[in-house]
Formats: structure tokens, sequence, C-alpha cells
């Protein structure tokens, strides 16, 4: 790889990151605020996926391999901050990203769908539009001889918008992302769903590492390194004859088993051989038994070059690195690691968590309460993501035993359904200030189930605050669950299962819904869903997460 070509998962040949500007609006330096604990400087570099990048605007710490350069004039807008860095971009670069440092949500996916309908459109430009339909001509892929000959034919140091470069039919892509312009925008951003998850990854600790035999639900702390060759002797990748010597071969009496020992065979004599047994000693060649032609004892092969002959390590060496760290633990990994003769890893996990169901309501008597109908479904989803499920007792609307749950037993998590609002007889939040708890989320932009609450204890358990209706505590469940286990486990990064939507969302916040395929492809969203009772996700095949305004074949991520 030259320094010209990108990283393979980059999806443009280099990025021009536009970094300037007063924020009048916001009053604060956009790309140097941390919004999910990271700025909005990192996500746009990290957004393009390791290809060459040129940050425009002052004096910034950046990655390495990452350039710095400056608009002329200083502060001269974003039409001189793409010239200069398209100046410092590599030569040879094909296609280029510009995006502006104020998204706190751009991912790499976005970039490469854009380059992909940039591309299928032949169009010298491909760019984004927001939830409302908006052009944002700071996210966008470029053809770089277009982008070059666009800047050139304008005054980029006079100012102006970037729409004047943009031609009026370029392709757009709908992308649920939003800007950080006003105060609102930010506190809107810090709340989102998308914010929330990465903030959980950012600051929650890991657990500790420990060695023994591998357990499906937990990660590998440290990469599975093969203990023994695969095979570990050479073996017949079929069935049919092993042979010593050139051809023709003698027939002899007998057969090679899997499992079983052979006697050395003599050159010049062949035996029948069963897949996967051990080559015996002094042949050197295995012929499937339709490659083979026989004339009373001898036999010969159809094809000269023919040797079905798995070597001993061929599928890999001793010392041979299978799997990464951070790799979850599951039959297939267990699997592989039984063939490589490790019988013992390091890994952290699996998560434990402890889950109270809570409030008076539940369960009273003579009329009065509700029953206890969240705790199943919420552990079914806790379970589905990885996590071992502890039941807790329930527990009452008094201090004394909200207090008592938080404190440490062995469970990595505590897990509460309800007490998360701000009522009379909400108990959590209370508890967690006496045991000077921190509050990482307080509140997500997401409906049903934003009174969700994530806090840490001092020498105690992570905190799961949930909703107390049972929609609301499982969709909860659902959107912290695989979130909150990757960051105590450190589990690599996976890429999201994103479902086309067959319907619109007509609410300007993010949703959590139950939805069902339509059998054309798309999944279709519940116009309503009641939070009470669990009716609305009966026989639902899966749960999404539904960006803002979406409309149909826009894009959902699958929770669970």
């Amino acid at each position: 790889m030259t320094s010209t070509d990108p990283d393979p998962a980059a999806s443009c040949d280099a990025a021009v990151v536009v970094a300037g500007g007063g924020a009048r609006r916001l009053g604060r330096d956009k790309p140097e605020v941390v919004i999910g604990g990271r700025r909005l400087l990192d996500a746009a570099i990290a957004a393009a996926g390791g290809a060459p990048t040129v940050v425009v605007g002052p004096p910034r710490a950046v990655p390495a391999g990452v350039a710095v350069v400056r608009e002329d004039p200083p502060g001269g807008g974003p039409l001189a901050a793409i010239a200069a860095g398209l100046a410092a971009v590599p030569p040879g670069a094909r296609t280029i990203a510009v995006l502006a440092a104020d998204l706190p949500d751009v991912e790499p996916s976005d970039l490469a769908r854009l380059a992909a309908l940039r591309a299928a459109t032949d169009a010298p430009v491909a760019l984004a539009e927001d939830r409302h339909g908006r052009a944002q001509y700071l996210l966008a892929v470029w053809d770089a001889a277009a982008l070059r000959a666009a800047v050139a034919g304008i005054d980029s140091a006079a100012g102006g918008p970037v729409r004047a470069i943009v031609p009026p039919d370029a392709p757009r892509l709908r992308l649920p992302l939003a800007d950080v312009d006003t105060p609102e925008d930010l506190a809107r951003a810090e709340a989102s769903p998308l914010t929330v998850r990465r903030l959980l990854r950012a600051t929650l600790p890991a657990l500790p590492a420990a060695g023994g035999p591998p357990v499906p639900g937990s990660v590998l702390a440290e990469p599975l390194a093969a203990a023994a060759p695969f095979p570990p002797f050479d073996q017949s990748a079929m069935d049919g004859w092993a042979a010593a010597g050139p051809p023709p071969w003698r027939a002899v009496d007998g057969a090679t088993l899997a499992g079983h020992a052979a006697p050395p065979l003599a050159v010049g004599a062949a035996v029948r051989i069963a897949t996967g047994a051990r080559l015996p000693a002094g042949a050197d060649r295995v012929i499937r038994d339709e490659e083979i032609s026989r004339d009373g004892p001898l036999l010969t092969c159809i094809d000269p070059g023919r040797n079905d002959v798995r070597p001993a390590g061929s599928a890999w060496p001793a010392g041979a690195v299978l799997a990464p760290a951070g790799t979850a633990v599951d039959p297939v990994l267990i699997s592989l690691a039984t063939a490589a003769g490790v019988d013992a890893v390091a890994a952290r996990g699996p998560v434990r968590i402890r889950l109270h169901s809570s409030g008076d309501e539940v369960g009273a008597t003579g009329g009065a309460g509700l029953p206890e109908t969240a705790w199943g479904p919420v552990a079914a989803t806790f379970g589905a993501a990885g996590c071992e499920v502890l039941r807790g007792p329930h527990l009452p609307d008094a201090p004394a035993s909200f207090r008592a749950a938080l404190l440490p037993d062995g469970a990595d998590v505590v897990a509460i359904i309800g007490a998360t609002g701000r009522g009379a007889a909400d108990r959590l939040r209370g508890a967690l200030s006496e045991t000077g708890a921190t509050l990482l989320v307080d509140g997500v932009d997401v409906r049903p189930g934003g009174s969700l609450l994530v806090a840490t204890v001092p020498d105690g358990p992570i905190v799961l605050g949930l909703g107390g209706n049972p929609m609301a505590a499982m969709l909860g469940a659902a959107l912290l669950a695989r979130p909150v286990r990757a960051a105590l486990l450190r589990e690599a990064p996976r890429a999201a299962e994103l479902l086309p939507l067959a319907d619109a969302n007509p609410d300007d916040r993010w949703r959590m819904l139950p939805v069902e395929p339509d059998g054309a492809g798309r999944w279709r969203v519940p116009a309503t869903v009641a939070t009470p009772h669990l009716r609305d996700a009966v026989a639902r095949r899966a749960v999404a997460l539904v960006p803002p305004l979406a409309r149909p074949g826009d894009l959902a991520e699958r929770l669970a």
C-alpha cells in the first residue's frame, strides 16, 4: 500500500474535513466539542475509514498521518477550505469525500453509501440530505477531477455557498444525521440513542480478564493462538486410495480408516483410505475413487497430477493467530479452539446481570396492583445479547430496598425495571446519589422507553434503569444490552444490521419499535405502540431503531 492508497475499508481515496468557522450560534469551537466520548473532529476523521485525510482549519491535535492546513484567507468559509484541502490531497486520488466536523453520528458506512451512489449514477458528486430533505453540501463524495474543475471555476477566496459548485441534479442520499449548530442541537445530540451507546463504549470500565476454558458469551481478551497445527498429520481429504511411489500401484488388502493406525506402505503399493485418515508411512499421495483406473490388481490415476493429501499444518501452523482479541466466544470459536489444541483462553465475561422488578403497584393485592409481566421479556432480551441473567428480588418503593440492590454481590450489572421517572415513588436516583454513583446517562431522546438511566457505583456494579412499563422496559433493554456488554467485554465493533422500512415514521424523534417483514424485502412499522403491555410485540420478528422522520425505503438498525 502506497501513501496514496486508502485503507481497504475506506470508500474514498481521500477526505477533506472542513473544521474552521466561527461557530457563532453554538458559541464554542465545534470540532473540539466532545459528544458521546469523541470529538466532532474525530468523528469526521474516523468516517474517512483510513483514507488520506486533510483537516482544514486552525492548528489542531489530530492522529498521526492526518494533515492540517489553513484556508486562505483564514476563516474564509467552506469554499476556501475545500480549495485548501484539495491542494493538499494526494494527486492520485480519484474520489474525495468532503465533510464538515459537526456531525456527531457520521460513520464510514455513510461515506460508503454515498460513494456507491455516485458510482452507480456516474455523477460528479453524490451528497447527503438530512431527515427534513435538505441537501447537506458538506457531506458529499466527489469525483476528484470534477471537484478540481468546480473549485477552479470560482473565486473560492470570495466566499459564497458550497452549493455554488454542486450540480443542481446531483444525486442525494437520505441519511439520519443531524449537524450541531446551536446549543439546542448539542443537547439533542448528547441525548440521541447513537450518542448514548458510543458514550457507554467509551466510558464503561472493562471487566477483568481471566484464563480458563472458553465459555459462550465471553470475549477474547487476548488473541487465540493455535497450540497445535491443523491437521496434526498428513491426512486424506477424500475417500480413495493411498499410494506409494509412481504408478502403477498394486492394490493391497485392508483399508486405512480415520482414527486408526495403519501399517507402512511399500513403494508400488496402494491401499484403500477413508476421508480424514492418517496417511500411512511411505505413502506420498491420495487418489480419490473417481480418478482411479483399475486393471486387475494394478491401479493407475486418470489425472497424474491429482493428489488429495491434506498436509499437516496446511490449515494453520502451531502459533498461528486464529482470532484476534475482542472476538466473541461462541460455539464456532470453541470448535476452532478445540481443533487448534487450545483448552484455555484469556477472556472477559460473560456479563452477569441481576435483574429486578420494582414498584408497590406490581403484585399488590386487593385489586390495586398489576401482575408482573416485564421481567421475563426483559431477561430474554438480555439473554439474547449474550448476558447471563440472575433474578433479583422485587424492590418495593422504599429507599432501603434500592440501596440494598446497589450493593456488590458478584453481578457485573444491576438492571431495575421501573423507578427511572421523577415521580414521588421513584427511589432509584436517591439511592444512586447516596452511594456516590456517577450518572452517565439520564434519559435518551427516543420513544418509547426514553427514561433510561445508566450509572456506575464506586466499587459496585453498573446500574441500568429501565422504564416501568413492559414495552418500554423491553425496548430499553434492546437498546442497551449489546453496547453495555460490548463495552464491559471490549468486544470488537460489528457492523449494524440494517432493515429497509416499508412505512414512514412521522415522529421527529428516534423510535424503538417491534417490526415485521412485509414479504417483499421491507419491514413494517406499527402505527402505534402501547407501553403498558406487550400486545404490539407479539409475533414480531425484530426490534428496530427507527430514525426520525423516516420514509419508506429508509434503513433502520436492528436492535434485537
